[in-house]
């Protein structure tokens, strides 16, 4: 497997296990190793335990 970065965003949760996204915007994120984009989403989702907003492949 030829891994890559990625940077994943995601929606985080409240105490009760509500959505609470954050007032600024600004989503909070994990950066993690993956084969491709859709695997990167999969992970953070397992990771975090919260929507996934998007993951951006980090360069370098």
């Amino acid at each position: 497997m030829n891994a890559r970065r990625y940077r994943c965003y995601y929606t985080p949760r409240d105490a009760l296990g509500h959505l609470n996204p954050s007032d600024t915007g600004a989503a909070p994120f994990v950066q993690l190793h993956a084969a491709n984009a859709e695997h990167a989403l999969e992970l953070a989702q397992k990771v975090t335990g919260c929507p996934v907003i998007e993951a951006t492949r980090i360069e370098g």
